[in-house]
């Protein structure tokens, strides 16, 4: 089976979530790392793509990995946005304009106007635009899945579903430069953690019992 070839936009040294995605595609094979614009400072961005073995696919922004991609006689088949939120709609839009599929971290975009607008270019273009909710992979959630579909434990009424985090939930990481962007409501926008990590919670919650959240009850902090 011809391997996909695929590129990263931020998760560079020192972050959580881009190791995860590098050893989640390498796990089954079906993806080669070929091209990456890793981080925002440009000459840390190339120099930790070079340790990845991308070569002269390490860039030094997504804009130049944009434009390097395109004029590859084998570009990237897909692209990673692992960057901080409030960058998640620009380089989403610009890479799905650009003819690639794009896999973008949580959220995808900061407000809904802007994620209607991601899904009417995917739809336009032809090109996946995917949100990566990987718990709903487990197998032992989607057993959990087909007992709900099945019946087996009778009508649900309820769920109480929470995602338990520890890494970063002390303020004192605010002072990590690798992490300071979540404390940011520029950066990380209204739903801080909750767009960001909490939403597994929410997902799943809905994967498992196949309905969709219609009306929402909260208080406010």
């Amino acid at each position: 089976m011809t391997k996909l070839k695929w590129g990263m936009i931020g998760g560079g040294d020192g972050s959580q979530i881009g190791p995860a995605h590098r050893l989640g595609a390498g796990l089954d094979a079906l993806f080669d790392f070929t091209a990456g614009a890793l981080d925002h400072r440009p000459e840390e961005g190339i120099r930790y793509g070079k340790t990845l073995g991308l070569g002269n696919r390490a860039y030094g922004s997504w804009q130049d990995m944009l434009a390097g991609e395109q004029a590859q006689a084998h570009p990237v088949d897909l692209v990673t946005v692992a960057t901080p939120n409030s960058t998640h709609f620009e380089i989403t839009k610009a890479f799905l304009e650009g003819g690639f599929h794009v896999l973008c971290e949580k959220p995808m975009t900061m407000t809904i106007e802007e994620g209607e607008e991601i899904v009417k270019i995917s739809h336009a273009t032809g090109k996946i635009c995917a949100v990566n909710y990987g718990y709903s992979g487990y197998s032992l959630v989607r057993h959990m899945k087909a007992m709900v579909a099945r019946g087996d434990i009778g009508k649900v009424r309820l769920v109480n579903a929470e995602f338990a985090h520890g890494h970063h939930a002390d303020a004192a990481d605010a002072d990590n430069p690798r992490v300071r962007w979540r404390y940011d409501p520029a950066q990380a926008g209204v739903s801080a953690q909750f767009a960001d990590c909490g939403i597994h919670a929410l997902h799943m919650a809905s994967f498992v019992t196949g309905q969709e959240i219609t009306k929402l009850s909260a208080d406010t902090v």
